[in-house]
């Protein structure tokens, strides 16, 4: 009911303003189906939450046969072309595989494991033995292969972030201490090494092309979205956005002329940055709602009682700057797994 409400509300002001109705009634319908998914899987996982365990073995034994069969492809174009990226992150650093499976692309397909992985990192990391690591490195080893650094730096930092904030209870758990120990070694010595002897390799030119602000995609999902987001508010309603759909008809010129798109790209127009887009579509009001709702319902449901909900929390809240889109179901589902009070073993004392 809610939902509908402030549907009619926004709806009210962007008819008034003028808007595509073909556009505008095709997005609507496609992120209202989100939106029920989204219901339908919060009442799923709040029954079904105690196969969730089995769901994330399943999942990573079916990646790890796929990732193997994915290394073996890359000696045969049908599968290279199939389950990996070769287009190139940046005009100066030739192309290079980066695997993505079956997705349309590396940064979708980590960002379907970075829940899974955050799971068994926790399990890891509060259990009396070893026997989520193999799943862990698996997993992570995948998520390597596939050279996202905008979700590969959003685990980190919410895994630090967590820490940080709870460090006084934490540290005194010794398997913690001295896996934080292990890990800043591990990292500083691979970072070393990568950075002094192999310096021309994929790994280093892509994290000194994003410091230095020269990485197109990094660019792309992140400043530009949101400069170019505004720009479109610019054009249409600062407070109540372009409306649902819009951006392909509004921001169409302006992303081409940004971008100096040509031929079929010039079809392509999109802001792939969910906070952008739900700026560009929904105004200030929209992007401020968003935010409150998410912060809301971090208290409402008590995610800071729990460590793994509050590191996927701040993972999937910084994401949220940095990629995805509005209809992206899986970061729905993410947020389902974030105020779901499904994870009891990895409650706060």
């Amino acid at each position: 009911m809610v939902y509908l409400l402030v549907s009619l509300v926004f709806g009210y002001q962007h008819f008034s303003a003028g808007v595509d109705t073909g556009a505008y009634i095709k997005s609507y319908i496609l992120f209202s189906s989100a939106f029920v998914f989204s219901l339908w899987a919060y009442h799923y996982l709040r029954d079904k939450h105690e196969k969730l365990p089995q769901y994330f073995q399943q999942i990573t034994l079916y990646n790890t046969f796929l990732v193997l069969l994915a290394i073996v492809g890359l000696l045969l174009p049908l599968t290279r072309e199939i389950l990996w990226y070769d287009v190139p992150i940046h005009p100066a650093i030739p192309a290079f595989p980066r695997l993505r499976l079956l997705v349309y692309e590396p940064s979708f397909y980590s960002l379907l494991l970075a829940p899974i992985v955050l799971y068994y990192f926790t399990a890891f990391v509060f259990s009396s033995n070893n026997k989520h690591l193999m799943a862990l490195g698996l997993l992570c080893f995948a998520m390597l292969l596939s050279l996202s650094f905008g979700v590969l730096g959003g685990m980190v930092i919410a895994i630090l972030a967590v820490f940080l904030l709870n460090a006084g209870s934490l540290l005194r758990r010794k398997r913690i201490f001295f896996a934080s120990i292990y890990l800043l070694g591990v990292a500083a010595v691979a970072g070393f090494i990568l950075w002094e002897f192999f310096p021309f390799n994929p790994v280093v030119d892509r994290v000194g092309k994003i410091f230095a602000g020269h990485d197109s995609s990094a660019n792309g999902r992140t400043w530009e979205a949101f400069m170019l987001a505004w720009k479109i508010l610019e054009h249409t309603d600062f407070y109540w956005g372009a409306g649902w759909g819009q951006i392909k008809i509004v921001g169409q010129p302006i992303i081409v002329e940004y971008y100096n798109y040509e031929g079929e790209w010039r079809d392509l127009v999109r802001i792939p940055n969910a906070s952008a887009e739900t700026l560009a579509s929904l105004g200030l009001l929209g992007l401020a709602g968003r935010l409150l709702a998410e912060i809301g319902l971090f208290f409402y449901t008590k995610v800071y009682s729990n460590y793994y909900r509050m590191i996927l929390f701040a993972f999937i809240f910084l994401y949220q700057f940095t990629g995805s889109y509005l209809t992206n179901i899986y970061e729905y589902l993410i947020w389902i797994l974030v105020f779901l009070p499904i994870f009891p073993q990895f409650n706060r004392q």
